[in-house]
């Protein structure tokens, strides 16, 4: 070795930092950021929550008011209207399995996705009886997000006894948000399923 050539010292702190490195820890810099930014996407998320789970309720209160429609369809098929029809008959024919231990066949009791009472009778579209009209609790919000969709499976539709879908009334979003507001918190959609829808 010439002694002209400096010894090279390395720091024993170094050392661990490398071997950290290469056995890929975290140094307390490195873990304090990624702490931070995990408390940061917990706050975003649980700042976020009523939203998503407006969407999540919306799309289940659409599915469950899609195969109610179809179930009635299906009961109902041999009808000429639906005089003699009621939630009872319709629960006792399947109309609403889907619910499963919310309906209660024997008194003819069906609870909403909400915990509501919902309930069936026959109603009028354009003539007597010629239509079941399926009516739910639902809350205000869902009421919004769900009422396209809904109008769009059934002849006609109501919320807080406002038609906002029909033979003769167009769909229209701003009646929508309004006539499910003007009750509080709690809407209530009349869906009107018949033979031709």
């Amino acid at each position: 070795m010439n002694k002209n050539t400096p010894i090279k010292r390395t720091n024993p702190y170094s050392r661990i930092v490398r071997r950290r490195k290469e056995k890929g820890e975290l140094s307390m810099i490195e873990a304090a950021a990624v702490m931070a930014g995990a408390a940061l996407l917990a706050l975003i998320v649980y700042q976020g929550r009523g939203y998503v789970m407006d969407r999540i309720h919306a799309h289940q209160f659409k599915s469950e008011a899609q195969l109610f429609r179809s179930g009635i369809q299906d009961a109902t098929s041999a009808d000429i209207d639906f005089s003699g029809e009621s939630l009872t008959t319709l629960a006792q024919n399947h109309a609403f399995d889907s619910a499963g231990s919310r309906i209660n066949v024997a008194s003819g009791t069906l609870t909403g996705i909400f915990g509501g009472s919902v309930s069936a009778a026959p109603g009028t579209v354009s003539s007597a009886n010629d239509a079941m009209v399926l009516t739910y609790p639902v809350p205000a919000t869902v009421c919004t997000l769900a009422a396209g969709a809904i109008a769009g499976a059934y002849t006609m539709v109501k919320v807080n006894n406002t038609t906002v879908s029909g033979p003769s009334t167009t769909f229209n979003g701003t009646t929508v948000g309004q006539a499910c507001a003007s009750a509080g918190a709690t809407a209530s959609i009349a869906m009107y399923a018949t033979h031709g829808n």
